[in-house]
């Protein structure tokens, strides 16, 4: 096995399921792909994603006090990876994309429609580590397709599969052919 002491940049836990990051202040709304971001806690409900500081929808979120984090099924995957290459600065994704989006029932945060499980985040907490910034939500309303998931609100994945990133611009594509539940 080959040992490497120092690295830049490195992807060998990948792959990470990609989110979309929604935010929204005054009348910008802008959205950004992440794959580093994470369930926290049940009780309270908390759910972090950490953003550059460079990323538009950081400022969106420092502003605002809240996002969204879209999940799209792996057919979406081109519209996943514009989200994470073009700059919300410079162009209005939402036009430029020509994505449906509606305002969550909670929080003023934008919402894809094309989702097929959205979570509407109050900001909780925030932290730097490194060059990014730790935002953790309080997951105050959730919008889903109930005929994607079971009874267990788990994702049925004969029906979607979640958009995956493999870094540097890969997305690996799967066909799902079983599902196999453990017991203990």
């Amino acid at each position: 096995m080959k040992f490497l002491k120092s690295v830049k940049k490195f992807y060998f836990h990948y792959p990470f399921p990609v989110t979309v990051v929604g935010a929204k202040h005054g009348d910008k709304i802008n959205f950004m792909s992440a794959a580093w971001h994470a369930q926290f806690s049940f009780d309270p409900p908390l759910y972090g994603v950490l953003i550059s500081p460079k990323r538009f929808t950081h400022d969106l979120i420092k502003k605002s006090s809240a996002f969204s984090l879209n999940f799209l099924d792996s057919s979406k995957f081109r519209i996943v990876h514009l989200m994470g290459r073009i700059s919300g600065r410079d162009v209005d994704k939402v036009g430029e994309l020509n994505l449906k989006v509606f305002i969550g029932k909670e929080l003023e945060v934008p919402i894809l429609s094309e989702s097929y499980a959205a979570y509407e985040c109050e900001l909780f907490d925030e932290k730097k580590y490194g060059d990014h910034t730790l935002f953790v939500g309080k997951i105050v309303g959730i919008h889903y397709d109930e005929e994607l998931f079971n009874e267990k609100y788990q994702p049925d994945i004969t029906k979607i599969i979640p958009t995956l990133y493999l870094g540097s611009n890969v997305y690996p594509m799967f066909e799902l052919r079983e599902i196999v539940e453990l017991e203990g």
